[in-house]
């Protein structure tokens, strides 16, 4: 059973569009590594193919037909079981969905999960404009979702909060609706605008509506600057890379070290890690190389399948960290796993100091949203303060940023910062303990 996701989404509405959507998916990839898959639209029948594993595991492109219509979905799941049952994108055969993020109050509705609870309401609606008005009545939680119909429909919906970012594009003849700008652009397209928070985009027969179902406080997930989307995208009009940038320097102005070489961890810490070189003048060097085979370990299903990744994940640069004091800058520490077996590689490849900077506040509660940290008793910060933290994994010392220096590092003010403040921007009232077991006993 599945109550949350953190996915990659895309709908097409062109010539060509299974293709489209398959490549779409391969640069969506970092959202969702556990299994990929394509509804289409052919011969007035919702066709639906899935698997696996990375999109090109997953998916055989020998087998996707030429459609005018077609979404996808990349999955990285928080709970579950990994199986193909639980693959997107979900259809009926009238509709099919591929859903991002998470109803936190879907268990209320007699639905086993989150996107069974989306398609039942809008099975229920008279049409799919209609079954969008009333899931956004009934649901509360953070959600980018894309629909299609046997219609010929393709729907774009952002949540009222705006938690997940949805971008609408043009790509040849026709429309193109993505979690990331970036997956647009490297296909030759043109992004056009984000989807607005509460925004639906409605595509029929080559023609785009809009209309705004909803509006709230805006609250979207600071994560998606820090890890979740690629360092070449840009959000709300926010680019990724210059916020990463920004949460380095503050990190350096605020939590400096005297040092000899500062390193990142790879992938989205690079810029975090230039940030900081270029504030502290410390050398920014390449001491951990990332295996092209290994994939992203914080979106891996179960704690034993991340402990096998950081295994085969790092290899370590000697010549750049012997006899120096190092500082190892991460976007973020959850558990503390990665962090600790890191820190002793540094140390055995013969570092003589090592010092932990992490680009973001101390994840210290659950996220109710579809981040992969839902258990009190996972987060390493939850009951450890930085020393302790520190004598954990193994360093020297370790300083995060505030919630208040990240906030003026990515440079807006509405952020979802939940996992870090407590503080929860949810429609609805919650005993969060309760929340919490509901969560525990499908992880």
């Amino acid at each position: 059973m599945k109550i949350k996701e953190h996915c990659g989404i895309v709908g097409v509405y062109a010539d060509n569009s299974t293709f489209i959507t398959y490549e779409s998916l391969k640069l969506l990839q970092h959202r969702g590594q556990e299994s990929a898959g394509i509804t289409y639209l052919k011969d007035n029948r919702l066709v639906t193919v899935k698997g696996l594993g990375l999109v090109e595991e997953a998916l055989d492109s020998r087998l996707l037909v030429n459609a005018k219509l077609s979404i996808g979905h990349v999955r990285y799941s928080t709970t579950g079981k990994g199986s193909l049952d639980e693959a997107q994108p979900l259809s009926n055969g009238d509709i099919a969905i591929a859903f991002n993020g998470t109803i936190t109050n879907y268990y209320k509705f007699g639905t086993n999960t989150d996107t069974e609870f989306i398609m039942k309401v809008i099975s229920e609606a008279s049409n799919i404009k209609e079954g969008i008005r009333r899931l956004v009545d009934l649901a509360d939680g953070a959600y980018s979702l894309v629909i299609m119909t046997k219609k010929g429909e393709l729907v774009g919906f952002r949540d009222p909060k705006g938690f997940r970012p949805l971008v609408l594009g043009k790509i040849n003849d026709g429309y193109i609706i993505a979690s990331e700008d970036s997956a647009i652009r490297q296909l030759g397209g043109k992004p056009l605008r984000d989807v607005k928070p509460g925004e639906m985009i409605y595509i029929k027969d080559g023609v785009i509506e809009s209309e705004i179902i909803s509006r709230d406080k805006v609250s979207f997930c600071s994560f998606e600057y820090i890890y979740f989307a690629r360092s070449d995208s840009i959000i709300d009009n926010v680019p990724v890379y210059n916020a990463r940038v920004r949460l380095g320097e503050i990190l350096a102005e605020n939590h400096g070290v005297d040092a000899d070489v500062v390193i990142p961890v790879p992938e989205s810490s690079i810029p975090i890690a230039i940030g900081f070189s270029r504030k502290s003048k410390i050398p920014l060097e390449y001491g951990l190389v990332r295996t092209l085979v290994a994939k992203r370990s914080f979106i891996m299903p179960t704690q034993d399948k991340r402990n096998a990744i950081i295994e085969e994940k790092f290899g370590v640069v000697r010549s750049v960290i012997e006899g120096k004091r190092v500082v190892i800058i991460d976007d973020s520490i959850v558990r503390g796993n990665t962090m600790k077996k890191i820190v002793k590689m540094v140390k055995d490849n013969g570092a003589k100091e090592v010092h932990v900077r992490v680009g973001s506040p101390k994840v210290k509660y659950p996220c109710y949203m579809g981040i992969d940290f839902p258990l009190t008793k996972e987060l390493i910060a939850n009951d450890k303060d930085e020393k302790q933290i520190a004598e954990y994994i193994g360093a020297d010392s370790v300083e995060y940023l505030t919630v208040e220096e990240m906030v003026k590092a990515i440079g807006r003010e509405d952020l979802c910062h939940a996992c870090f403040s407590g503080i929860y921007p949810l429609k609805f009232s919650y005993d969060f303990r309760h929340l919490e077991s509901v969560f525990k006993k499908v992880s």
